[in-house]
């Protein structure tokens, strides 16, 4: 089970040490035999100093805490050396004893997050999907402690573990609605997770899905409320793919209507720009780019882009100066310094267009345009 979160579980392992159970004990346990060079078995620190403070011998240790222990470490790291071993183990005693192994980590699980031990919830339930994957249950228990130990990598703003728990936390809940696609909760949760990533309108059709399904009535009026609140963001995806897709004049009819609520949301002035820019309607498209200025005078991709018309108007003297605000704000941004050389060289000043054309070919000697500018140069 393979995941990003494997390095978080790692440091659990500092937790347990190991002792050795030699061929010569006597663990009654039939149908598993010792290796002959022994089994290294996992006991939880905390045991083993009961165990010396109470003065009792190694040999001492009850099954259930090495056993306890193994799932454990199998939790920690699927690729354990000795997890086979283990495997055998565990499962002899299970025959034995009638021991529901599923049934244990659960309970574990649930136990340990009730207490506030996510960490050790979650390396109880990676356990428990090692031994079944596709427990729909045991995927969105996860899922749900994932999220959980998300937030706390939040407060500590600690944002590369946070993101790598919430892509955890998203990965199994979207394997879950591919195991059982009705499953209300998951659809719930999942829309959360793409509102995140500003995936608007894909958030309002998974909460619609979980809508269609039937869900707690709760959950189905804080799911209507959503959706109520991020219309007007999905409206805007809507008009974002339809001017990306070269359909202008559809895109401004989503994306005009919301201007009046949200004037100084510059996103959007923005791609209403790129719109009337497909229509060729570039006084329209100024007009929404020195809107943006108003509000956000350092914004680049506005600052570049309205130096582009100056540029096709042959103004290059504003080009230049809208490009020389851009490149403060965003140094060693290739296109910029590009531009920047280029509307130089079209004035004339070699010496800066040098300058700044080789800057962004030592940048990125790669990239076509720099190439291209740089033979023109």
């Amino acid at each position: 089970m393979k995941s990003r979160i494997d390095k978080y579980m790692l440091v659990k392992s500092e937790e347990l040490v190991f002792i050795t159970i030699d061929e010569t004990a006597k663990l009654d346990i039939s149908g598993y035999i010792l290796p002959k060079e022994g089994l290294k078995a996992p006991i939880n620190s905390n045991v083993l100093v009961k165990q010396i403070k109470n003065n009792v011998a190694q040999e001492a240790i009850s099954i259930m805490s090495i056993i306890d222990a193994m799932l454990y470490m199998e939790g920690i790291d699927d690729k354990f050396i000795y997890n086979d071993e283990y495997d055998k183990f565990i499962d002899a005693f299970a025959e034995k004893t009638a021991f529901d192994v599923k049934q244990y980590l659960g309970y574990i699980a649930n136990e340990k997050y009730n207490e506030g031990e996510i960490t050790d919830a979650l390396v109880y339930m990676r356990s428990f999907l090692r031994r079944d994957g596709s427990d729909i249950t045991g995927l969105y228990q996860y899922s749900i402690m994932c999220q959980e130990m998300s937030l706390r990598y939040q407060k500590d703003e600690d944002t590369k573990a946070m993101n790598d728990f919430l892509l955890e936390a998203l990965h199994n809940l979207e394997k879950i609605i591919e195991l059982e696609e009705r499953f209300s909760l998951a659809y719930y949760q999942l829309g959360f997770h793409y509102l995140n990533q500003k995936q608007f309108i894909k958030a309002k059709l998974t909460w619609e899905r979980a809508l269609d399904i039937g869900i707690d009535e709760e959950l189905s009026i804080e799911i209507q409320d959503n959706l109520e609140k991020i219309n007007f963001k999905v409206q805007y995806e809507e008009g974002y793919n339809l001017v990306f897709q070269g359909k202008g004049e559809e895109g401004l009819r989503k994306l005009l209507p919301l201007e009046e609520q949200n004037p100084d949301w510059w996103n959007l002035l923005f791609i209403i720009s790129l719109a009337y820019k497909s229509l060729g309607e570039r006084e329209e498209a100024k007009k929404y780019l020195e809107k943006i200025l108003i509000t956000r005078p350092t914004q680049v991709d506005t600052l570049v882009e309205l130096s582009l018309y100056f540029a096709e108007e042959g103004k290059m003297d504003k080009a230049i100066e809208f490009l020389t605000k851009a490149h403060k704000l965003r140094k060693d941004d290739p296109d910029i310094l590009c531009n920047l050389g280029m509307a130089y060289l079209h004035n004339g000043d070699y010496d800066e267009a040098k300058h700044y054309i080789e800057r962004a070919y030592a940048i990125n000697p790669q990239d076509e345009v720099t190439i291209a500018c740089m033979n023109q140069l």
